[in-house]
């Protein structure tokens, strides 16, 4: 596949509501910003994918709410119902054909409109689970509970990784932040170890390496599988294919010694055993290595489909800034991970 790299990203600063705009105000001005940010204009975008879900805009062809919006009016345009970073691979896959030379990825998500446990409800088996009333927050609470288990761990790890995560989104500018209390949720789980419904949106402008020009950071290597979908069908407290997908991404991108040598690491972690979990997952040793969500991870906001996208935006942002030469940002679909995503970035001159 021919080498695609990343001109910029831009993301808005999420919030528990975003009542000054609607869906497509919120894609416009994610991707106005990311326009004004590089330089570029419109035309000079050959394709666009959007992620979304109909679910939780709460309308059929959620995408169309959002391609004018981000200027897909006249073009080959497609959506991913799915986490942005998945989105991204859609992206990638144009450019790295040859049919396209650029590419445009938006995400978002707006859970302040709706009642996000009973959209998430709707999710589940229909027969046995969705009538018991489970929902996404119930299922971080069967996981953080069959981690602890597991590996005869107290609940005051949560409370720790919780407390780090909230220490390093109170230095990101774009968190959402919040007054979370310690009140328990959904046992073990209290309301300051569940990553935040969000509104919020990300953008990212992905370009071949004609257009690339320079020293750029580029994807160098990615993965992505999906678990079955039953609660029951899987051990909640182990990562499941996220190990897969982790050994893949290394392999694909000539990673031989994650430890050493990725520099930053950005993980949708929905809950602060996710965020144990997910570093076990992905081979990493439980402490030195890379910098670890230094945004907060998405305990610091979840947007909907762009919260991976936005671990992206993370990771190429600290990357452009000199802090490192390869990162790894991390995305998933489903509820505690059903579907993971991971990709390689790296800093490096023109491929």
């Amino acid at each position: 596949m021919r080498p695609v790299g990343i001109v910029g990203v831009a993301q808005t600063r999420h919030a528990e509501r975003r009542d000054d705009v609607n869906y497509a105000e919120l894609a416009f001005e994610v991707v106005s910003d990311l326009l004004a940010r590089t330089g570029w204009s419109h035309d000079r975008i050959d394709t666009v994918i959007t992620a979304s879900s109909d679910f939780w805009d709460g309308r059929t062809i959620s995408d169309m709410a959002v391609q004018d919006a981000a200027g897909a009016a006249g073009k080959s345009a497609s959506k991913v119902s799915m986490d942005g970073t998945f989105a991204l691979v859609y992206a990638a896959a144009r450019i790295g054909s040859g049919a396209y030379r650029t590419c445009l990825v938006v995400a978002h998500g707006k859970a302040s409109e709706g009642n996000p446990r009973l959209i998430a409800n709707a999710a589940f088996d229909p027969i046995f689970q969705r009538p018991m009333g489970i929902d996404d927050h119930l299922a971080l609470g069967l996981q953080a509970r069959r981690f602890l288990d597991r590996r005869r761990l107290t609940p005051g790890v949560l409370v720790e990784a919780a407390a780090r995560s909230a220490a390093a989104a109170a230095t990101n500018p774009n968190a959402h932040r919040r007054q979370a209390a310690h009140v328990l949720v959904a046992d073990p789980l209290h309301e300051d170890e569940i990553a935040p419904d969000s509104d919020g949106a990300c953008a990212v402008l992905l370009a071949d390496a004609e257009t690339v020009r320079g020293e750029a950071v580029w994807l160098d290597g990615f993965a992505f599988a999906t678990d079955v979908h039953g609660l029951g069908d899987r051990d909640l407290g182990e990562p499941g294919v996220l190990r897969q997908v982790a050994r893949e991404a290394y392999r694909s991108a000539g990673v031989r010694d994650p430890d050493r040598e990725l520099d930053v690491v950005e993980v949708h972690d929905a809950s602060s055993a996710q965020t144990l979990l997910w570093r076990e997952g992905l081979g990493l040793a439980d402490a030195g290595g890379p910098a670890w969500n230094p945004s907060g991870g998405a305990m610091s906001a979840q947007p909907g489909f762009a919260t991976g996208l936005v671990r992206v935006a993370e990771v190429f942002e600290r990357l452009a800034q000199g802090e490192g030469k390869t990162g790894l940002a991390h995305g998933m679909t489903g509820f505690v991970g059903q579907a993971h995503c991971a990709w390689i970035l790296r800093k490096r001159a023109r491929a």
